[in-house]
């Protein structure tokens, strides 16, 4: 098996078939995406790449051709023969020391162009620079601005991705600290660097990565991303209107409480933003409320509860198209007990929920206490609708419970089709077992569960905590996923059998960074690879003057298939904080493939990756 897997992927790469791993994929056709040629120096001259889109599927035969334009002199076509069988070229023959030009063409006519100046630096990576806001104070202390997790959208409908970057301040919260923290900023730029518009969330949303989500996609289908996200009194929207009362400032000052600087009354918000201008277009009243502060625990984490808003201040969310073809903001709060996810639909202008699905009610008890720090969105059913899995259950596409397995919280999970051999799709949880009640001695550290019906596959490591974990193919003499993290080795991903002790070096983010089918590792400001043969892990690239975010979790702003062909790109923010860095491979491929986010499931996934704890996106093939 092994070896006609290897096979057959050599057999793939050689022939260009970038559309056998495609057919079993659902498409998503929301966005009018451009070429997005992009051109990045090497040590061997200028690298291009650029995107196959879903529509070439219809054209089998399809071939590129690149021309340079130097000194504003003659086009000069640089490939000898059509290029078909990658969707990329390295000119080897640039003059770095004048203008240079070069032309995307397809059946003769130009579809993308790149520039690259005799003044510009030659670096690795495209340079967006950002506008930091100003440090500030509160409670009598300072603070500074950090940029933090981002998304991207198509905010003004012309094919390319627009960034949104959420500013984090420096005294960020978890939910069960107590203290103040700043505001949250969410800026819009586009790959120039110019700012659209930025948004202040203002003093009453409390800033964390349990707290301050957003969503940015399509939601109405004018062909221009919106963004959706939690707000509350004092928010200021992109045009400078404040949501709600100015006045109001629902935090806890008194320091002897035990929610000092927290945010448990008040209203709360659900606000959609035109993605142009940022403004708000519609703010409704954000369901489910906190309240009772005392009723979110439950068997989830350490089995514990709060009535000081660490457990009813979780939130995530996610986008999902629950008709197989509307996208709906999907709103999630409580991840330890009580669980409560409430999807919505954007039409006209006016945000209006669909349904709501609260694991507090009679007969879903056992719900509670199954939500992770993370969420992922699949048809898991195959029935051409999204399901919203949130950690240990699934709610279907109608808002009703479609499973729960049971096994708990946990912090990461991952989503995909983890094992070929097997039908549907994959789930594999990464548990959390805190504490000593006798419950979590019977909870696994890590499992592999069916998605449609959350069958148990294998589990293991009983009574352990494991904190990250990752599924993924990094080894192909064996199908599918490979699986590890804290608890164990490197497991099969189709068995759970533990191929050696011996594991990669970060138990992280993936990326897709070089030319062949298995995925490379991503954690902190690295890219690394695991070296099958000897066992170890071995480094492809360290960013230089960048930096990662969230502490320990060493997450980048973002990473996925935004620019050039089907690898992905990697934002960092640098070490200054005056631009982001949009590292982009320049290692030569070898086959073609659809851009990944004309597959649904993995644009949804890059819509939730900034939400929560951060993980990486995943295809539904």
């Amino acid at each position: 098996m092994a070896s006609l897997k290897v096979f057959i992927a050599c057999i793939c790469s050689l022939l260009g078939c970038f559309s056998p791993l495609f057919l079993c994929a659902q498409s998503y056709l929301g966005e009018h995406l451009s070429r997005g040629l992009v051109g990045i120096p090497s040590e061997q001259g200028m690298y291009l790449s650029w995107r196959m889109l879903y529509e070439d599927e219809k054209d089998k035969d399809i071939a590129f051709d690149v021309y340079r334009q130097s000194n504003g002199g003659n086009e000069i076509k640089l490939n000898q023969t059509p290029i078909q069988k990658t969707t990329d070229f390295l000119d080897r023959e640039v003059d770095w020391s004048v203008d240079n030009r070069w032309s995307l063409r397809l059946n003769g006519r130009e579809v993308a162009s790149w520039s690259h100046t005799k003044n510009q630096p030659r670096q690795p990576y495209l340079s967006v620079p950002i506008d930091r806001p100003e440090a500030s104070e509160v409670a009598g202390t300072s603070y500074s601005y950090m940029a933090n997790d981002a998304s991207v959208g198509d905010l003004d409908g012309d094919g390319e991705y627009e960034i949104v970057l959420k500013w984090n301040p420096s005294n960020a919260k978890n939910p069960p600290q107590r203290g103040f923290a700043g505001c949250t900023y969410l800026d819009a730029y586009k790959l120039n660097g110019r700012r659209l518009w930025r948004i202040n969330l203002g003093p009453n949303i409390r800033s964390g990565a349990a707290t301050t989500n957003f969503l940015v996609f399509d939601f109405d289908g004018d062909g221009k991303a919106e963004l959706c996200c939690k707000t509350a009194d004092g928010t200021v929207d992109g045009e400078g209107r404040i949501l709600g009362d100015a006045d109001a400032d629902w935090r806890t000052w008194n320091k002897q409480s035990p929610t000092y600087g927290k945010i448990v009354d008040g209203p709360e918000y659900l606000t959609m933003f035109d993605g142009m201008t940022g403004r708000a277009i519609d703010t409704q009243e954000y369901i489910p409320t906190r309240y009772p502060l005392d009723g979110w625990g439950g068997v989830g984490g350490n089995c514990g509860n709060d009535n000081t808003g660490g457990r009813s201040d979780r939130f995530s969310a996610c986008v999902a198209l629950l008709d197989g073809k509307t996208p709906s903001p999907v709103m999630i709060r409580g991840w330890y007990g009580r669980t409560v996810v409430v999807a919505w639909i954007f039409e006209k202008g006016v945000l209006r929920p669909l349904w709501t699905f609260d694991s507090a009610l009679p007969g879903l008890e056992g719900y509670s206490g199954m939500a992770n720090h993370g969420v992922s969105v699949a048809d898991f059913d195959h029935d051409g609708c999204d399901e919203i899995c949130v950690g240990a259950m699934t709610v279907d596409h109608n808002g009703k419970g479609l499973y729960t397995t049971g096994l708990r919280h946990g912090d990461a999970l991952h989503v995909g089709k983890l094992i070929p051999s097997r039908n549907g799709l994959q789930v594999f949880g990464i548990h959390e077992n805190e504490g000593k009640h006798a419950i979590v001695q019977k909870t696994p550290a890590v499992a592999m569960f069916d998605g449609a019906t959350g069958e148990i596959i294998w589990q293991d490591g009983f009574g352990r905590d494991a904190g990250r974990g990752v599924a993924a193919d990094i080894d192909p003499r064996y199908e599918g996923a490979e699986c590890w993290c804290n608890v164990g080795g490197l497991r099969r991903g189709d068995t759970g059998e533990i191929i050696t002790p011996k594991k990669p070096s970060s138990c992280n983010f993936t990326v897709y960074w070089d030319a062949d089918s298995q995925v490379e590792l991503l954690d902190h400001i690295s890219i690394s690879k695991w070296n099958w043969e000897t066992e170890t892990t071995d480094l492809l690239l360290k960013a230089e003057g960048v930096v990662s975010n969230n502490g320990t979790k060493g997450n980048p702003c973002l990473s996925g298939d935004i620019l050039g062909d089907w690898r992905e790109e990697v934002i960092w923010a640098s070490e200054g904080q005056d631009e982001l860095r949009i590292y982009v491979t320049t290692i030569p491929a070898v086959d073609r493939r659809i851009t990944l986010m004309n597959d649904r499931q993995y644009r949804l996934s890059i819509a939730w990756q900034n939400v929560a704890y951060n993980q990486p996106p995943h295809t539904s093939y």
